[in-house]
């Protein structure tokens, strides 16, 4: 959808979408009447007129400048209404709208990652030292069976951690002299095996003007180049807690209903996965593997609503002014706390990680922009 042009006479309005459907041109004339009551436009009627197709976007600006240099070469009383006039949505069909059964994609995604919650909450290991030892990370102690098989990478280094735990228990890493040869082996294995942490010490330590202790040459997407590739989208699916789990499923709901109903459940899942993958892969190159999260779908979903909304606004996506400052808002406080870290940790010693992806969430806001815009994405290019 493109649109060619906006008239505040009506009639005219009329007579060129005529024009163009006459041409063989497939338009709509979308007319709306200004009803805020602070703006200086109330009362007046806007009518927008959208070429449905790409190709004949060029063919219909030379129809729309000619027609605009003589409008009155159509008698607009004779003019015909063949084309299709849309209006915003009436706040009956809002409730109706919010009526509207989940889609069964929706459905499937709110009960999976219900489920994994579930099954995550009931494994997590037990843990049974007092503090975790300098160098080692938390992962291989905390995380469930089923995180390590969906997260997005599990690096050889924490798999050492988990046979050291597995051959000589927890708290033989508190007290590692303690440890047989072979379990002093494979501790000095973990130490000398490198794995990715994510840029984000690194710069940190840029500004820190301090050496880095991180290893960017350090392998990266270990366990997807030996084919698990589903570790590209299955962390979204994965939540902390049950409020992370409602706060994410909440949001799915109220846009998942109305982008499935619209797009149809392949092109809805399409968009899911791309709203995931690439927001997970920046996350990861950002911070590392350990992160988990349905948000930044979430802020891919809210922007994809918001811009098909203005752009092609007879879709009839809802999505109210306060709600997109609400998600907005969140956003920009969830940035100014990781940004109030980061100066933080890059002007004084302190360790502060605060365990929010923010660059999932802005990444998601992009890739929601960039889908908005797509006209495969548009109401009536549907395939499935």
């Amino acid at each position: 959808m493109r649109l060619i042009c906006t008239l505040s006479d009506q009639e005219q309005a009329y007579a060129l979408s005529a024009l163009l459907q006459e041409k063989g041109i497939v338009n709509e004339l979308d007319v709306t009447t200004h009803t805020d009551w602070g703006s200086p436009d109330y009362g007046t009627i806007a009518c927008r007129i959208w070429v449905r197709e790409e190709d004949q976007v060029a063919e219909a600006m030379q129809v729309m400048e000619a027609f605009q240099q003589n409008p009155t070469s159509i008698p607009l009383q004779k003019a015909p209404t063949t084309a299709e006039t849309v209006q915003p949505p009436t706040e009956e069909e809002a409730a109706a709208e919010a009526r509207q059964p989940i889609g069964p994609m929706t459905l499937y995604l709110v009960t999976i990652c219900a489920i994994l919650l579930t099954i995550s909450s009931m494994t997590s290991p037990t843990i049974t030292i007092k503090s975790v030892p300098e160098g080692v990370p938390t992962t291989p102690l905390l995380a469930a069976p089923i995180e390590k098989d969906l997260m997005f990478d599990y690096p050889k280094a924490f798999e050492i951690i988990d046979q050291i735990i597995e051959t000589y228990g927890q708290t033989s890493l508190e007290t590692p002299d303690t440890l047989p040869e072979a379990g002093k082996e494979l501790l000095n294995q973990f130490h000398l095996t490198p794995y990715w942490k994510g840029i984000y010490d690194n710069i940190t330590a840029w500004y820190r003007n301090v050496p880095s202790t991180n290893n960017l040459n350090a392998p990266m997407f270990e366990k997807i180049r030996q084919g698990e590739i589903w570790r590209l989208f299955s962390p979204a699916l994965m939540h902390g807690n049950i409020f992370h789990l409602f706060f994410n499923m909440a949001w799915l709901v109220i846009l998942g209903r109305q982008m499935e109903q619209r797009l149809g459940k392949l092109r809805y899942l399409l968009f899911i996965l791309i709203g995931a993958a690439i927001p997970n892969i920046a996350q990861y190159l950002m911070s590392g593997s350990e992160f988990l999260g349905f948000s930044g779908v979430v802020c891919a979903m809210v922007v994809f609503v918001w811009t098909r909304q203005r752009h092609t606004a007879w879709e009839g996506y809802l999505l109210d002014k306060s709600t997109m400052i609400f998600i907005s808002a969140f956003v920009i406080l969830m940035c100014l706390i990781q940004l109030g870290s980061f100066f933080l940790e890059a002007y004084t010693n302190a360790d502060m990680p605060i365990g929010i992806a923010n660059t999932a969430h802005l990444t998601g806001a992009i890739i929601g922009w960039i889908l908005g815009r797509m006209s495969f994405f548009s109401w009536r290019n549907r395939w499935a």
